[in-house]
């Protein structure tokens, strides 16, 4: 049974948000995906469904391949950036192989040159790649979906250096109801096509924000956030639910790359009673041991490296991901799963510079 928490938000007047284009190697967009009048939910993965690996491990993305070597019937991928060669060329030995290979590439002005060689090659093989939706400012999701059993819900992208030089999270899910709304909206996604989420998965542009407020909002004794944007300002949006939670005295720490982060958002968190940090390296300068904060995860009430529920997925906090993007992640409360995860960000907190 799936758990789900209830949040009764009552909105002020929503208000308008200034263009939020990504910075390093993660798109934005502008505006937000809103809010409504009543009660929102944030739905969780029951922790048996739920899988993470942390990046990097050394193994430089070489579980993903071995999975996408391993399908038998499909293999359906949405990605933001694919540059990988051992990741296309399974793609495209399981084409060649006979089997329902489908890849959503993004088509932005930002990545569609960047993703054209791997697109060919796809095409080559006799896999059906296709660019985005343009309804999207970005399709800035990483997932994999493989023989409708299994989905990877990524904070990475399928590029060679992402595993290798980038704090990154990934979520291998196999609850049946979350394979069902992430292949329902990978299809839609394939055929160009609107779609209206309803299951427990995290979906930008349509409940990304209502879902990641809930679960901040369910924080009663800590709090953390790691992600490489944080600026999503809007009303009742991320930064707010951080505020709200930091006043309530729940123990709140934000890690955030060192790309330039938001000084509105950082500041309203910190007179709040917060802490904010910023650690690693500029984007493209990451290495195995000092990594590029890529990742976007939040963990709620953890005592010690027990963690109640937690967030992993593509989104940024920033409002063009939220309100704009095609993005997708997972709420679960896999606590020895999550711990891996606890344990990643109390380094990364650790090595990082007060703001």
């Amino acid at each position: 049974m799936r758990t789900v928490l209830f949040l009764a938000v009552v909105l002020g007047a929503c208000s308008s948000t200034p263009a939020d284009h990504g910075t390093g190697t993660d798109g934005g967009g502008n505006g937000g995906d809103g809010g409504g009048h009543g009660t929102v939910d944030a739905s969780t993965t029951p922790a048996g469904a739920i899988q993470i690996i942390v990046e990097p491990n050394g193994n430089k993305g070489a579980e993903l391949v071995t999975a996408i070597k391993g399908a038998q019937h499909s293999v359906y991928m949405t990605m933001y950036e694919l540059d990988n060669s051992d990741v296309i060329s399974a793609l495209t030995g399981r084409a060649t192989a006979g089997l329902d290979v489908q890849v959503v590439l993004d088509s932005s002005t930002t990545n569609k040159t960047f993703n054209t060689p791997a697109y060919n090659s796809l095409m080559t093989a006799g896999a059906k790649p296709v660019w985005s939706n343009p309804t999207f400012t970005y399709t800035h999701e990483k997932t994999v979906i493989i023989d409708g059993t299994v989905a990877w819900i990524m904070t990475m992208n399928a590029n060679t250096s992402s595993p290798v030089d980038n704090r990154e999270y990934i979520a291998i899910d196999t609850d049946a109801a979350d394979i069902t709304e992430a292949t329902a909206i990978f299809h839609a996604d394939h055929a160009l096509q609107s779609i209206t989420p309803t299951g427990a998965l995290v979906v930008a542009n349509t409940n990304a924000r209502s879902q990641l407020a809930a679960l901040i909002a369910s924080a009663t004794s800590t709090l953390d956030v790691e992600v490489e944007e944080l600026s999503d300002t809007d009303s009742n949006g991320i930064v707010d639910a951080i505020v709200a939670a930091a006043q309530r005295h729940v123990t709140v720490r934000v890690t955030v790359a060192n790309a330039g982060p938001d000084a509105t958002s950082d500041n309203d968190i910190k007179t709040a009673g917060g802490k904010v940090v910023m650690t690693g390296p500029t984007s493209d300068a990451g290495t195995p041991t000092n990594p590029y904060i890529h990742a976007k995860a939040i963990l709620v009430d953890c005592s010690g490296t027990t963690c109640a529920r937690g967030f992993v997925g593509s989104e940024n906090f920033s409002a063009g991901s939220l309100g704009y993007n095609r993005e997708l992640g997972v709420i679960t409360d896999a606590a020895t799963e999550l711990a891996k995860v606890k344990a990643a960000i109390d380094t990364d907190f650790a090595a990082g510079v007060a703001q």
